[in-house]
């Protein structure tokens, strides 16, 4: 099966990457809620993020199932770009770099990608 790619969702893709490096770039947290509350902001973000790849390699069908390496691809894209976050932030005045944000970003994009799969071979067997 060939993919072509959407470019809708690639550039929907590039957005959701300018933005996640804006807000690590901003310096500190905001004073308005807890740690654990921006902490678990990473895993709908980088979700968003690896849905946007997904939906870049399905020309935008939510129910159209790719292969196992385009699986790969995609988590190895979200994921280095979740590295590189991290890193990022080590550098910014009042920020860290953490591992547990790291592995929450993984959670978000494995996560997606599962269900993905998960719904398109649903539909398959039904």
């Amino acid at each position: 099966m060939k993919t072509k790619f959407h470019l809708g969702y690639g550039l929907a893709a590039i957005g959701y990457m300018t933005g996640i490096f804006v807000l690590s770039s901003a310096p500190g947290e905001s004073g308005l809620s807890s740690p654990l509350f921006w902490n678990l902001l990473h895993i709908p973000l980088f979700a968003g993020l690896a849905s946007c790849l997904l939906l870049s390699l399905t020309e935008g069908q939510w129910d159209r199932s790719l292969s196992w390496q385009l699986y790969v691809v995609i988590g190895l894209l979200a994921g280095v770009y979740a590295a590189v976050d991290e890193w990022h932030q080590s550098v910014v005045a009042e920020r860290y770099a953490s591992v547990v944000d790291f592995l929450l970003n993984c959670v978000g994009i494995v996560a997606l990608l599962l269900i993905h799969r998960l719904v398109c071979n649903h539909r398959v067997t039904s």
